[in-house]
């Protein structure tokens, strides 16, 4: 029977284990992927709510880099096929974060991973503001 003393020494979590558990988790495959299903998904959503309220985004759309993509293409109106240009620019810059996060798994797995996490809490700021907005 282990002591008081004893019983924490012995599961007590050095620093070491506990960057090695991290380390580890970062660079899980299944982690990786969660990551990049969240990052797609909310993408998806965002670019789902800019086609449905095209009619209302110079007026909801607070990226001023956003703002000016929509008047390369739009008029005084806007509609599905003024906003091109934002949306193209929605898409390819999602499906670049997701490539270059693909491609850092491959490389270095635990960088990946740690990039996929803030990009993928990052995301989950923006769902919440797209969802209390």
């Amino acid at each position: 029977m282990l002591t008081h003393i004893q019983y924490q020494a012995h599961y007590r979590k050095s620093p070491a284990s506990i960057s090695r558990m991290l380390s580890s988790t970062l660079s899980h495959p299944f982690f990786l992927l969660g990551c990049q299903l969240l990052i797609g998904l909310v993408s998806a959503y965002d670019i789902f709510l800019t086609i449905k309220y095209v009619e209302y985004l110079p007026e909801l759309e607070l990226n001023p880099i956003g703002r000016w993509l929509m008047q390369l293409d739009a008029g005084p109106t806007c509609s599905l096929d003024q906003v091109a240009c934002f949306v193209s620019a929605k898409f390819a810059g999602n499906f670049l974060s997701l490539a270059i996060i693909e491609a850092l798994g491959r490389w270095k797995p635990t960088l990946a991973g740690s990039v996929a996490v803030v990009v993928a809490a990052l995301q989950l700021v923006l769902l919440s503001f797209l969802i209390a907005a």
